[in-house]
C-alpha cells in the first residue's frame, strides 16, 4: 500500500518560527536575515524523511488571508489573529525554494488554505488505495480521519520527541465524539484563534454530550426542546445562525478543482547543487557540511595528486619546480595556534590546481634519514625571495610559524582570507573551510578529523605524515585554486585599492608588531592586583551588611533574591515593575543596578563588578600572557573581523581596556617601554571621525571650524544655540559634543535626550537647529542612505565596501539597524583606511630612516610605539608626518602626541 504524506507547510513554518523566537532571538544569517522558521521547517520535515522514507509527499500553503473564500462569508474570520510577523513572511520564499529542491509540489490555491487542499487530495488519495498521513497538529483535520485510510501524523505533539499518529479512537479520547462528529464538535465550541464564533457558553464538554446525545447539529436542533436547561437552550436559539455559520467555517473541504492529484506525487528527490546553495546562502553550514560530506564519501577525491616528499632529494627536486613555477601558494602544520608556543610541524606547497607536496618536519614516522636542517635549508631562500610570490590563507600566521624557525617569508602577492575579507566583508568567517564551500562547494577534511577533540586530542606532531599530508597539501591547492576566482570577485567588486594597498601591504607591518610585542610590568599588576582585591573586600562586607546575610554576589540568582525579596528595594525606589530572564530570574545587569542609583546597594555592586571584571580580564590575567623569553605581551591583531574595517585584538584584546576609569589608566601603567633609556610614545588622531565627516558632506561651518583650529564642539553649540563662542556653557558644549558624535550613529532625538538629560522635545529642537545650522550634514546623510537603498552598498573614501542587504527590509527593527549602519560605516570604514595606511607608510618610513622606533600597538584611533630616547624627536616627526598625510582631506588630519616610560604616562 502507498503511503502518502501531504504536510500542512503553514502550520510548520508557525511553530518553527515561535519554538525559536519564542526562546529569545531566533536564528538569523550574518546580515539580519531571518531563518528560524526555515531552519526548523527543513529539520522536521527531514525527520519525517528519514523516518518513513515517504513514497508520496506534498506540502501546501495558506493563499492570502484577505483573499480567503471564508472571508467572503464571514469577514470577521482570523480578524482577531495577529498579522504574521514579518520575520517569518520573509521566510516563506526560502521554504518554497527548499521544497522545490527537495522535488517535491507545492499546494497552494488562492482564496483557500491549507487545510482545504490537503483535505481535497488526502480524499482522493484514499480513493486512488493510498495510506493517507496528515502531517499537522491542527485539531480541524480530525475532521478527515475515517477508519480506513487517513490518519494524523503529529510530529510536534507536546513532551514527546516521538511523532505521534492519531486514529478514530483517538479522536473519541480526546473530544469524546468520533471523527464523523468533529466538524459539528467545531461549530458548537467555536474557535478563539480563527475567530469562529460558535455558541456562546458552550465549551467541548457541553458539545460533546450534546452530541452524543443528538448526533448531528442539525438533530440538536430539531430537539432543542429537549434541552432542560433553559439558559443553554437559550444560548443555543439565540445563536442558531452562528451555529450553522461556524460549521461552514470549519469544514475541510474535500472537492477543490486541484492543479495536481494522486498520479503528480513522489518522493523527494534532493537536487543536491540546490540545496547547496540554498543552505550556504541561509548560512547553514551543519546541513551544508553533511551534503558535501556525502557527496565527497561517493567520489572519493579522485584526479588528486598530492604527495608527501620523503627525501632530501624530493625536497630539492620540488625547489627546483617551485621556483619554475615562480608563484605558489604555501602553508605550515603546527602543534598549537599561539605564536609563543608553537612548533612547525610541515608545510605545504601548490603552484598547480589538484597538486600538493607535503614537507613534514616532525612526524612519530619520518623517513629514514631525515633532517630537518638540511631539507630548511633548501627550501628557506625560496621562502625568503621576494621575487617569488607567495600565496596564502592568514599569510601572517604562517609568517611568525615560519620565524620559529629563522625563516622570514618574501613576496606576498596573494591572502585569500584578506581577499575574501575585501569582497565580502559581511560574512561571518573568512577560514579556508568556508571559502572552499563557497567557491568550490567543496567540503575540506576538517581538523577535528585529525587531531580529535576533548581528552584524545592529539597534536599534528602526534599524527603519521601520510595523514597529515593529505590534510596539507589540501590546506595548499585549495588556497592556491582559490585565488582566481577572489582576483575576479575583487575586480568586479573593485576593491583593488583596499586589498592591494591597504590590506596585503599591512600584513607585514602586523607581523612585526605582533613579534615585538609590549613589555609588561609585573609588579604594577601585582600591586594594581592587591589594591583591587582590598577594595573587593570592603565592597563585598558593605554588601553582605546590607543584606543582612553573606551570599555569592557573582550568582544573578542570589543577587535577585536579595535584592528584590529580601530587602525589596523596589518598593523603596518606586519601581513599578521588575523584570525577569526566560528561566524566571530576576534581571541584574547594569542597566538594572543602575536604576538602583538611589539605593546605596546599588552603586556598591556596580563598582564590585567593574573590579572583578577588570581585575579578572586584565590585571590578573595579562601576567600569564608573558612570554617569558621575551618579558612582553604579544597580542594578536584580528585584520578580517570587523565589517567597517577596523583592526580588533586578542589575547588580550586590548581594545577593551576602560581609558575613561580610573582603574583603566592605571592598567595601561603596567604597559611600558623595554628598556630604561626607551620610551613609549602614543600618537592618537583627534577628532577623525568628524573631520572624516566634515570632507564627506563639505558642510562649510564644520570644514572652517577644523581649518581655523577651532574647539568644534564649542563651534557647534555656539552655532545651534545662536550664542557667542565666549558664552557657550560647559553643558551646551555637552550637548553638541553628544551631537556631533551621536549622528555618525543613528543617533535621534529619544537617545539624545537619554544622553544629555533633555526633553524628547527639547531633543527634537536641538537636531532640527543643528541641520540648520549644518545643512551639508543633512544632506549627506539622506544622500547616503539613498545610495545605500539604490546599491545594497556603502564605499569608503578608499573603496572599501560594507553591503547592507537589510537597507530595504521590511522589518523595522531590521531597516533601522541598517540605516545605521550605512551612515556610520563610510566614516568609521574610511578612519579605520587612514590608521592602516598610516602604519604602512611609519613601519617603512622608520627603515628608510635606519631609526630603531617600532610600532607596538594599534587601539581605536591610537598608534603606540617604542623607540630609544636619544631618537625620540626624528621619531616624532615622522609619526606625525606619516599620520596627517595619510590622507589629502578637505580639513588637516591632527594627531595628538604623547610619551612617557608608561602608555599611562604618554597619555598625560
Amino acid at each position: 500500500m502507498t503511503r502518502t504524506f501531504l504536510v500542512d507547510g503553514t502550520a510548520l513554518a508557525y511553530r518553527a518560527h515561535f519554538a525559536f523566537t519564542g526562546r529569545g532571538g531566533g536564528l538569523t544569517t550574518s546580515t539580519g536575515h531571518p531563518t528560524s522558521a526555515t531552519f526548523g521547517f527543513i529539520m522536521t520535515m527531514r525527520a519525517l524523511f528519514d523516518r518513513e522514507k515517504p513514497q508520496k509527499v506534498a506540502i501546501a500553503f495558506d493563499g492570502p488571508r484577505e483573499a480567503l473564500e471564508r472571508t467572503k462569508i464571514y469577514p470577521e474570520y482570523k480578524a482577531t489573529r495577529d498579522k504574521a510577523p514579518e520575520e517569518l513572511v520573509m521566510q516563506f520564499e526560502d521554504m518554497r525554494e527548499v521544497v522545490h529542491a527537495w522535488g517535491l509540489p507545492i499546494l497552494e490555491l488562492a482564496g483557500q488554505e491549507a487545510d482545504d487542499v490537503i483535505g481535497t487530495l488526502a480524499v482522493e488519495c484514499r480513493d486512488r488505495g493510498d495510506e493517507v498521513f496528515l502531517v499537522t497538529g491542527d485539531k480541524d483535520f480530525m475532521q478527515l480521519i475515517d477508519d480506513s485510510r487517513i490518519r494524523l501524523y503529529d510530529l510536534m505533539s507536546k513532551g514527546s520527541s516521538e511523532p505521534k499518529i492519531l486514529g478514530p479512537e483517538d479522536v473519541v479520547k480526546k473530544f469524546g465524539v468520533g471523527p464523523e462528529q468533529m466538524v459539528d464538535l467545531l461549530a458548537l465550541m467555536g474557535d478563539s484563534s480563527d475567530n469562529v464564533p460558535g455558541v456562546p457558553g458552550v465549551g467541548a464538554k457541553t458539545a460533546a454530550r450534546l452530541l452524543k446525545q443528538y448526533g448531528t447539529l442539525e438533530n440538536l436542533y430539531e430537539h432543542l426542546d429537549e434541552i432542560t436547561k433553559p439558559k443553554l437552550r437559550a444560548n443555543l436559539e439565540e445563536n442558531r445562525d452562528k451555529a450553522f455559520l461556524s460549521k461552514q467555517l470549519v469544514t475541510i473541504r474535500t472537492n477543490l478543482a486541484l492543479p495536481l492529484g494522486p498520479d503528480d506525487l513522489g518522493p523527494p528527490q534532493f537536487d543536491s547543487a540546490a540545496l547547496l546553495k540554498l543552505y550556504r546562502r541561509l548560512e547553514f553550514r551543519a546541513l551544508a557540511d553533511g551534503l558535501l560530506k556525502a557527496q565527497q564519501e561517493k567520489e572519493q577525491r579522485k584526479d588528486r595528486d598530492y604527495r608527501v616528499i620523503q627525501s632530501l632529494e624530493e625536497v630539492e627536486e620540488l625547489a627546483a619546480r617551485l621556483r619554475e613555477a615562480g608563484c605558489f601558494a604555501f602553508d605550515t602544520e603546527t602543534t598549537s595556534l599561539d605564536q609563543g608556543e608553537l612548533e612547525v610541524v610541515g608545510m605545504s606547497f601548490s603552484f598547480h590546481a589538484n597538486q600538493g607536496f607535503y614537507v613534514p618536519l616532525i612526524a612519530p614516522d619520518l623517513p629514514p634519514g631525515h633532517d630537518k636542517d638540511k631539507w630548511l635549508a633548501v627550501l628557506k631562500p625560496l621562502l625568503e625571495d621576494p621575487g617569488l610570490g607567495k600565496i596564502g590563507q592568514n599569510l601572517k600566521y604562517d609568517i611568525e610559524a615560519m620565524q620559529s624557525l629563522g625563516v622570514e617569508v618574501r613576496g606576498l602577492v596573494f591572502d585569500t582570507m584578506l581577499a575574501s575579507y575585501c569582497v565580502a566583508p559581511g560574512i561571518r568567517r573568512h577560514n579556508l573551510d568556508e571559502l572552499s564551500l563557497r567557491y568550490f562547494n567543496y567540503r575540506k577534511i576538517p581538523t577535528k578529523e585529525l587531531i580529535g577533540t576533548g581528552k584524545k586530542k592529539l597534536t599534528m606532531d602526534q599524527i603519521s605524515q601520510v595523514i597529515v599530508g593529505e590534510y596539507a597539501c589540501e590546506d595548499a591547492d585549495f588556497t592556491y585554486r582559490l585565488k582566481k576566482p577572489l582576483e575576479e570577485e575583487i575586480e568586479e567588486y573593485d576593491v583593488r585599492e583596499v586589498f592591494y594597498d591597504i590590506e596585503l601591504p599591512l600584513v607585514q607591518v602586523l607581523v612585526d608588531m605582533e613579534t615585538r610585542g609590549i613589555k609588561v610590568d609585573r609588579e604594577t599588576l601585582k600591586k594594581l592586583s592587591e589594591e583591587m582585591d582590598a577594595r573587593i573586600q570592603e565592597l563585598t562586607a558593605r554588601i553582605y551588611e546590607l543584606a543582612g546575610e553573606e551570599f555569592n554576589i557573582q550568582s544573578p540568582a542570589q543577587l535577585g533574591k536579595i535584592l528584590f525579596e529580601k530587602l525589596q528595594v523596589q518598593h523603596e525606589l518606586g519601581l513599578k515593575k521588575l523584570s525577569k530572564t526566560k528561566t524566571g530570574q530576576y534581571r541584574t545587569d547594569a542597566s538594572v543596578l543602575e536604576s538602583l542609583g538611589a539605593h546605596p546597594m546599588g552603586a556598591l555592586l556596580l563598582e564590585y563588578r567593574k573590579l572583578t571584571k577588570l581585575k579578572g580580564t586584565y590585571v590578573d590575567a595579562l601576567p600569564k600572557l608573558i612570554r617569558p623569553e621575551t618579558g612582553r605581551i604579544h597580542t594578536s591583531f584580528n585584520q578580517a573581523v570587523a565589517s567597517t574595517g577596523r583592526l580588533s585584538s586578542d589575547n588580550p584584546n586590548l581594545q577593551n581596556i576602560p581609558i575613561r576609569t580610573e582603574e583603566g589608566r592605571k592598567i595601561r601603567g603596567a604597559f611600558v617601554a623595554g628598556a630604561p633609556d626607551w620610551v613609549l610614545i602614543s600618537s592618537d588622531y583627534s577628532q577623525i571621525e568628524l573631520r572624516i565627516l566634515a570632507h564627506l558632506s563639505r558642510d562649510e561651518n564644520l570644514i572652517e571650524g577644523f581649518q581655523k583650529g577651532e574647539d568644534v564642539h564649542r563651534r557647534t553649540a555656539a552655532l545651534v544655540f545662536d550664542v557667542m563662542p565666549a558664552l557657550v556653557t560647559s553643558d551646551m558644549r555637552s550637548h553638541a559634543k553628544v551631537i556631533n558624535y551621536g549622528l555618525v550613529y543613528g543617533m535621534g532625538a529619544k537617545r539624545l535626550a537619554n544622553e544629555t538629560g533633555m526633553s524628547v522635545a527639547q531633543a527634537k529642537k536641538f537636531i532640527e537647529a543643528y541641520f540648520k545650522k549644518m545643512p551639508r550634514v543633512k544632506d549627506w546623510l539622506d544622500a547616503t542612505l539613498e545610495h545605500a537603498r539604490e546599491d545594497g552598498e556603502v564605499r569608503t573614501l578608499f573603496g572599501r565596501r560594507r553591503p547592507i542587504p537589510e537597507i530595504n527590509s521590511q522589518v523595522p527593527r531590521l531597516r533601522v539597524a541598517a540605516e545605521n549602519v550605512a551612515v556610520n560605516s563610510p566614516i568609521q570604514g574610511t578612519a579605520a583606511d587612514i590608521i592602516k595606511i598610516a602604519m604602512i607608510r611609519l613601519h617603512k618610513a622608520l627603515r628608510e630612516h635606519k631609526l630603531q622606533g617600532r610600532q607596538l600597538l594599534q587601539v581605536h584611533d591610537e598608534l603606540v610605539l617604542e623607540c630609544p630616547k636619544s631618537e625620540l624627536d626624528p621619531t616624532i616627526a615622522l609619526v606625525r608626518d606619516c599620520m596627517e598625510n595619510a590622507a589629502q582631506l578637505e580639513v588637516p588630519l591632527t594627531v595628538d602626541i604623547g610619551t612617557g616610560h608608561s602608555w599611562l604616562q604618554a597619555h598625560q
